[in-house]
């Protein structure tokens, strides 16, 4: 006697029930588990480091603070502040640009450059100024967010699983970009949009995602630029000719160039990429050097000191680095993301000690190469890359995320 049906019709629904993987394979799912992981940092920080205190993750400090003339609200921390507070400055009204407004004064003029996460902040808290410190803490929660997202779109166009995307949001630098209110989240999701559009042949949203991205972060303009080297050598060759995909570079260096020069003749004094140039760029290779020499000279044996943990990050940041390199001539990835990938990692020799030997900004603004290895990593064909090996490539980035997001949520 028969108690259950074994129709054909059963069997056949039985085994097209989609798995769990399948389930798991949309890139909006590893946008959601980093939102909530992020947030989850966020949370922890702003309960024991900042005592409940939201507006303590803009770290504006004493030295560029007038204490009788700042929003209500506003707590300040015990040191000079951090780039959070300009960000913050900007947000209360991107239209203001004098040099002091709201209780803070500006200290560079390429900061009125970097106004398109201000600029966010204030559409999303309408204005609100009460409101400003909750929306730079949330526009950078879902850009990360956003760029796990693209992480998995990303993986996917490769033959990979979306779940890789996740690695997008586990660079260690992103620990001080949300706890301190800065603008890499948002300018590196409109990097990674803007790389995944021109796959698509969408060059009137690349451009847009460039163009704001540029506006956020200047260094985001390699991107477009490695663009423009392939298509202006493809024109020389003859192999195609002026058209809507040179929109993709041309708009994005033509908006940064008028904020640029707008910046330039309102706020006064030297072009804003001159004063970055001059304060954040050197003679290449010599503040690297000299800043690794002096980590290695002072490594802690005896606990985690600032130097150890410095070591650490440029460590994990160059292991992609030179996994980067090593597939560059077999990954599958477009060439125009092949030389981004160089030229980022180039610009890493150009930047000055003030960024190399810094153990309070935590990598943040090395972030580019780290992303650009990560989309080379997933292009390469398997019999080359297998997902055992490009698995222990993706981990060795959870020590140092582990260790800074531990610090920063006990210390400032």
């Amino acid at each position: 006697m028969q108690l259950t049906s074994t129709s054909e019709e059963d069997r056949s629904l039985r085994q097209r029930a989609p798995s769990l993987g399948s389930k798991l394979n949309r890139p909006l799912v590893p946008g959601v588990i980093a939102f909530l992981g992020w947030l989850g940092f966020a949370l922890a920080r702003w309960q024991i480091w900042a005592k409940g205190h939201l507006s303590l993750f803009i770290m504006a400090g004493h030295v560029y603070t007038h204490r009788g003339q700042l929003p209500r609200g506003l707590l300040l921390v015990p040191s000079a502040g951090y780039d959070g507070q300009f960000y913050y400055r900007l947000a209360l009204d991107p239209a203001n640009w004098n040099a002091t407004a709201f209780g803070i004064t500006m200290d560079q003029s390429y900061r009125y450059t970097r106004i398109g996460y201000p600029l966010v902040a204030w559409l999303v808290s309408a204005g609100q100024h009460q409101l400003v410190p909750a929306a730079l803490v949330a526009i950078n929660l879902v850009a990360v967010a956003a760029m796990a997202m693209l992480g998995g779109m990303f993986a996917r166009e490769s033959g990979r699983h979306a779940l890789w995307g996740l690695a997008f949001a586990a660079y260690f630098g992103l620990v001080i970009s949300v706890g301190r209110d800065t603008a890499e989240p948002l300018a590196e999701a409109c990097m990674l949009g803007g790389l995944l559009a021109y796959r698509r042949n969408r060059y009137v949203l690349t451009a847009g995602l460039f163009a704001f991205g540029a506006i956020t972060r200047e260094t985001i303009l390699l991107a477009p630029a490695a663009i423009a080297v392939t298509r202006l050598i493809a024109m020389a060759r003859r192999r195609t000719g002026p058209g809507l995909a040179d929109l993709t570079w041309v708009v994005p260096a033509a908006v940064y160039g008028l904020l640029e020069v707008a910046v330039h003749f309102v706020v006064k004094g030297e072009f804003p990429l001159l004063a970055n140039s001059s304060r954040n760029l050197t003679v290449p290779f010599t503040a690297l050097v000299d800043a690794l020499k002096y980590d290695i000279a002072h490594i802690n044996t005896s606990h985690l000191s600032p130097t150890d943990i410095n070591l650490l990050e440029y460590a994990t940041l160059g292991l992609f680095i030179v996994a980067g390199l090593a597939v560059l001539w077999v990954t599958t990835a477009p060439v125009h993301e092949r030389l981004a990938f160089v030229f980022f990692v180039l610009q890493l020799g150009l930047l000055s000690s003030q960024i190399w030997t810094s153990t309070f900004g935590d990598g943040r603004s090395l972030i580019e190469p780290y992303l650009m290895a990560l989309i080379l990593l997933f292009a390469t064909p398997r019999r080359y890359l297998s997902w055992r090996y490009l698995s222990l490539i993706a981990a060795c980035a959870a020590p140092a995320l582990l260790v800074v997001a531990r610090r920063r949520t006990l210390y400032m």
